[in-house]
C-alpha cells in the first residue's frame, strides 16, 4: 500500500503543476505568507512574554487586524482555516477542506510538510481568484494554546472566548490547519469576452470513450466518472492517472486501498471514491484495448 499511495501522491502532484503556470503569482502569495508569519510571530512572542492566558485573549483582535493590514498593502485576502477550529469563522469551506484533507493524507505517506501547499484558480462571486494554501505545522510553542494538557489558566480563557472550541489536542508535527490565501486574478488573465472560443470537447468524448461494467469492479465506473469530473478534472487528467495507476506491466494494485486513499484526500465518502477508483480502472482497460 505505500507504495501506490507514494506514486499516486506523485502523480497528483505533478498532474497539478501541469493543470497550469501559476508560478509568478505563487512566488508572490510566499512572499505574502513570510510577511504575514513574521509578523504574527512576533505579536505572539509579545503576547506570551505577559502570560499564554493574554495571549488567547489577544488574538481574537489581533489576527483580523494584522489580516486586514495584509489585504490593505498587498490585496491578498487571508484566512487560516482548520479541520478542528478554535473560532467558528475559520471552518474551511468544501474546497478548502478537501485540500486540508489532501494534506493530511500527504503527511501520513511521508511528505515533508514544507511542501504540504496548493495552488487553483478559483470563481468567486463572478471572477478568477488564485487560491493558495500552505499547511500549518504544530510547534512546541503551539501546545501551550493548543496541546492536550493546557495549563488550567489558559483552559479558562480558551472556553471563555471560544466555548466551541476543537482546537486542542494536537501533538508537535500535526497538521494544524492552514493558510489560505485569495487574490482576483488580475483583468489580463481573464477570458477576454470580446472573442469567445468555442470549448473543446471533453477529454473522455474525443477517446470515444464509455464507461462500462466489469466484473469484481470495486464501484461504479458511470457514477465514478461523473464524480471525477465534478471533483478532481480541474487538477488532474484521468487518461495519466488510469495509465500510470493500473498500467498492464504494473504491479496490481489493491483498488480498496486506493478507495481508502482517495477517501482521505478529500471524497465524502468511501463508496465515491471507490467508484472513482472503477472509472480509473475501466479507463485505463479501454486505452490498452484501443492503443491510445
Amino acid at each position: 500500500m505505500r507504495v501506490i499511495l507514494a506514486a499516486l501522491l506523485a502523480l497528483l502532484v505533478t498532474f497539478g503543476a501541469r493543470a497550469r503556470d501559476l508560478d509568478p503569482h505563487v512566488a508572490e502569495a510566499e512572499i505574502v505568507l513570510q510577511q504575514l508569519r513574521g509578523t504574527m510571530m512576533a505579536e505572539l512572542k509579545l503576547a506570551l512574554a505577559m502570560s499564554p492566558a493574554e495571549a488567547v485573549a489577544l488574538c481574537p483582535h489581533l489576527a483580523p487586524e494584522i489580516k486586514e493590514q495584509i489585504a490593505e498593502e498587498t490585496g491578498w485576502q487571508v484566512r487560516r482555516v482548520a479541520l478542528r477550529v478554535r473560532d467558528p469563522v475559520n471552518r474551511p469551506n468544501e474546497r478548502e477542506r478537501g485540500i486540508l484533507l489532501g494534506f493530511e493524507a500527504r503527511l501520513a505517506a511521508g511528505q515533508s510538510m514544507r511542501l504540504l501547499r496548493a495552488d487553483r484558480v478559483v470563481e468567486l462571486q463572478g471572477r478568477r481568484h488564485i487560491l493558495f494554501m500552505q499547511a500549518i505545522p504544530t510547534f512546541d510553542t503551539c501546545l501551550i494554546c493548543h496541546g492536550p494538557d493546557l495549563d488550567p489558566e489558559v483552559h479558562r480563557a480558551v472556553r471563555e472566548l471560544y466555548p466551541e472550541d476543537e482546537a486542542t489536542g494536537y501533538s508537535v508535527g500535526d497538521i494544524r490547519g492552514a493558510f489560505a490565501l485569495y487574490k482576483p486574478l488580475p483583468e489580463s488573465e481573464e477570458p477576454s469576452v470580446a472573442t469567445p472560443v468555442a470549448p473543446p470537447k471533453p477529454l473522455l468524448e474525443r477517446l470515444d470513450y464509455r464507461p462500462g461494467k466489469r466484473a469484481g469492479a470495486v464501484g461504479d465506473a458511470a457514477t465514478g466518472a461523473a464524480a471525477f469530473e465534478r471533483n478532481c478534472r480541474h487538477c488532474h487528467a484521468p487518461d495519466d492517472l488510469a495509465r500510470h495507476l493500473f498500467a498492464p506491466e504494473a504491479p496490481p494494485a489493491d483498488e480498496r486501498d486506493l478507495c481508502l486513499f482517495l477517501d482521505t484526500h478529500g471524497a465524502r465518502e468511501e463508496q465515491g471514491a471507490c467508484d472513482i477508483v472503477a472509472f480509473l480502472q475501466d479507463l485505463a482497460l479501454f486505452l490498452a484495448e484501443t492503443g491510445q
